[in-house]
């Protein structure tokens, strides 16, 4: 496989799933799949939707998916069977990946600034993408970030529907990613947000 590399902590590929592959890289921090909104949103009502969290091996998740959407307010037809859908590739190649035979879910309604602060996961690495919202930040850790406003220059950002896998510190203590939440609270925006890590 051929890694076009912005840096050389950073893996991006538009269009092209097995970008995510490029985490193994022992130089890669972060792997970037570049891609279109996967689910159209325009139909759902994000204040009647719950949050959803669970672990499940990988021969099971399709079923325990399919009833978590329902409980959490996900109404059937063709959005919630895209979505099912997504999640379960998603998990599925991730799981292949990290070698995981069980994944832990999380689907989040977020309005407030969540992990606000930029911090690195006391994980093996964490699959993030934004169906709905800002995507997640992340510093490029190759460009200088030396000023005085309390804020760094070197910020980047996830695009909605872009899958990342960010490379924890139980991997990499030299280089884990380092990433946050975009601060949202208060301006009215709204995410749905899918965070998949491995067991």
């Amino acid at each position: 496989m051929t890694v076009d590399a912005k840096r050389r902590s950073i893996a991006l590929i538009e269009g092209y799933s097995k970008a995510l592959d490029a985490i193994r890289d022992e130089h890669i921090s972060i792997a970037l799949w570049q891609r279109e909104p996967a689910i159209d949103l325009a139909s759902v009502d994000m204040d009647k939707i719950s949050d959803i969290r669970f672990t499940s091996d990988i021969g099971a998740l399709g079923g325990m998916l399919a009833d978590a959407l329902a409980d959490a307010g996900y109404a059937e037809g063709r959005f919630r069977k895209a979505l099912h859908d997504d999640i379960v590739s998603l998990a599925s190649r991730f799981a292949g990946i990290m070698k995981s035979d069980a994944v832990e879910i999380r689907l989040e309604h977020i309005t407030t600034n969540a992990c606000k602060k930029f911090h690195s996961d006391y994980v093996q690495a964490r699959l993030i993408t934004t169906y709905s919202g800002q995507g997640t930040q992340w510093l490029d850790i190759d460009e200088t970030a030396d000023c005085d406003c309390g804020e760094p220059h070197n910020i980047q950002q996830m695009q909605t529907g872009d899958v990342a896998l960010f490379k924890g510190r139980l991997w990499s203590s030299r280089a884990p990613a380092i990433h946050r939440s975009p601060p949202i609270e208060g301006t009215g925006e709204e995410r749905l947000m899918l965070v998949i890590n491995p067991e």
